[in-house]
Parts: C-alpha cells; sequence; structure tokens
C-alpha cells in the first residue's frame, strides 16, 4: 500500500553536518509516504549553498532544517545535485520535531 499523507514546504532552510552549519537550501519541498508499513520522507530543493564549495556533492548525508515550521529532516542523504543549477533531490531517514 503506497499512501502519500503529508507535505511540506520551505523557502529557505539551514543545512547541518556532524553539528555545524555548512549552508542554506532554498525551495525545499518535503513528502511524507506510507509504503510497506513504514515512513518514507523524500524531497528537492531548487539551490543548495554551502559556505564551502567541498561541501555539495551527492551521497553526502545532511540535517535540513526547516526553521519556520521547527522540523529537522534528519539524515538525509542528497541523492543527486545538478551542477549549474544546483538543484536536486534527497531522502530523510526520520523527521523529528524541536523547540527553541
Amino acid at each position: 500500500m503506497l499512501k502519500m499523507e503529508r507535505t511540506c514546504n520551505s523557502l529557505k532552510c539551514d543545512v547541518m553536518c556532524n553539528g555545524e552549519l555548512i549552508g542554506y537550501m532554498e525551495g525545499v519541498n518535503l513528502i511524507q509516504w506510507f509504503l510497506k508499513n513504514k515512513y518514507s520522507y523524500k524531497g528537492s530543493f531548487s539551490k543548495f549553498i554551502t559556505f564551502n564549495p567541498v561541501d555539495d556533492y551527492s551521497g553526502m548525508i545532511v540535517d535540513i532544517v526547516f526553521t519556520d515550521k521547527n522540523l529537522i529532516a534528519k539524515n538525509a542523504r542528497i541523492e543527486w545535485i545538478r551542477a549549474p543549477g544546483k538543484n536536486g533531490t534527497f531522502k530523510a531517514s526520520n523527521m523529528e520535531y524541536y523547540e527553541i
């Protein structure tokens, strides 16, 4: 059974790696799927800007912080990044709510 349950989007999200802020993403969309008795979180972004150019590659694992919604996409693996526009997709292992 495949069921799309919830979507979430944000104009700008912070990107953390190993507890450090490494950059931000713009135009982030996230979809929560329910498939085979477990949740799956997939998303896309329109631009990925990093403070260090070495930190933007496919396959890296980051935490994406939706600051306007108090949500964190934990252990999000960047699936692919298109070079000129820096847009791409990611898959997160879980979502967490945080309080400031």
